[in-house]
């Protein structure tokens, strides 16, 4: 667990600290002591989302992983906290950042709050029998949920949901591989669910929490329902009979790997000339609206995860799941420097790297120590 909560705080500290154009000027001394005495909460709804979510995996690993002393937990709390606050001092010296205490406070919720939902999937693990409820599909469901509802900010407030279902009307916008490529996210999630649960899950329930998720669009603040998105979920119902069949894991890994390469190189465009390769890590996310690319990663992240996931329940050991899709990322990537408009850089290769290993976390183990990964993930065949 340690080693899990210092690579999260690694990462944490990278996005922070990011572009690491560090400059001593005058009136730091100044600056800090302006910190220190407003605790304003970020006003963008973008930001306050974006530094809760920052912060809540560290707060949902050390409520899964807790163990020994309350004390040892507490302290561990406490660094993550004062991680949060370091990070806002140390950003006096960053031109490109604008420190605020209130980000703190925003992250401390974070914490808090994954925490909270950390001890609420404990029991989950601790009650498990045979057939186990595993930790690393159904959390990859829950991330496509919160995709869909991001921000996850509710609202019953009429003209939102007169706004979010204007884009229906928008026929011009459709576009067939972009519903494509989502009906077979939304396949994932139909076998991650019944991975996760080590048994079939009934078609009718599967259809009908793809139907609710996607009304919910409506009702969650600047949400939107798109053709695109009606026609994704209608394909992904009209494919559940697929996942009845042996080989399911098998298709839906396959298609992902085809709908991750056609979007890795829409709109499938020469560049002229070739783009450069950033060998940066997570430049891309890190510049730019930070709602926006935190999206973005959301949606990575669940793609990539559930690849490798379903690539394992499919039988392949999860070093060598990870390991290819880190490798076909990395191709893409390579490719990218040949297509307009798209951003070549190393980061979905160490994404999906990162993703293996905390996988590897949340699997459950046999007795002796060995993870029970392919045991327990081949039961909802």
């Amino acid at each position: 667990m340690p080693t899990l909560l210092i690579l999260i705080a690694v990462l944490i500290s990278y996005g922070s600290l990011y572009p690491f154009s560090f400059a001593a000027h005058e009136g730091s001394m100044t600056e800090l002591l302006q910190l220190a005495s407003d605790p304003a909460l970020p006003a963008h709804r973008g930001d306050l989302v974006g530094n809760v979510l920052l912060f809540l995996p560290y707060g949902l690993v050390l409520a899964l992983h807790r163990g020994g002393s309350t004390l040892r937990t507490a302290t561990l709390a406490v660094l993550g906290v004062s991680l949060a606050v370091a990070l806002q001092v140390v950003q006096i010296w960053l031109p490109s950042r604008v420190p605020a205490l209130g980000d703190a406070i925003v992250n401390t919720f974070g914490l808090l709050l994954g925490y909270g939902l950390g001890l609420a999937l404990a029991p989950l693990l601790r009650n498990a029998g045979p057939r186990r409820l595993l930790l690393a599909p159904m959390l990859l469901a829950l991330l496509w949920i919160c995709y869909r509802w991001f921000p996850l900010v509710p609202t019953v407030d009429l003209q939102n949901v007169r706004d979010a279902l204007k884009p229906l009307m928008a026929i011009e916008r459709f576009s067939p591989l972009r519903s494509l490529h989502t009906a077979v996210a939304w396949l994932a999630f139909f076998r991650l669910g019944a991975v996760a649960a080590g048994r079939p899950l009934p078609a009718l329930a599967l259809a009908g929490s793809a139907a609710l998720v996607t009304a919910g669009q409506a009702f969650i603040v600047g949400g939107s329902i798109s053709l695109n998105n009606i026609a994704a979920v209608a394909l992904a119902i009209a494919a559940l009979p697929l996942l009845r069949r042996p080989q399911a894991s098998g298709l839906i890994v396959a298609a992902l790997f085809v709908t991750v390469l056609i979007e890795g190189l829409r709109p499938f465009a020469l560049a002229s000339p070739p783009n450069s390769f950033s060998w940066l890590p997570f430049s891309g996310f890190l510049e730019g609206s930070m709602s926006t690319n935190t999206l973005v990663l959301v949606e990575k992240c669940y793609l990539y995860g559930a690849l490798i996931c379903l690539m394992v329940h499919n039988g392949t050991p999860l070093g060598a799941a990870t390991l290819a899709c880190a490798t076909w990322l990395g191709v893409i990537e390579g490719l990218q420097v040949l297509v307009a408009g798209r951003t070549a850089e190393i980061t979905d290769p160490l994404l999906a790297i990162l993703l293996g290993v905390v996988i590897a976390r949340l699997q459950p183990r046999r007795e002796g120590g060995q993870h029970a990964t392919r045991g327990h993930m081949s039961q909802a065949s």
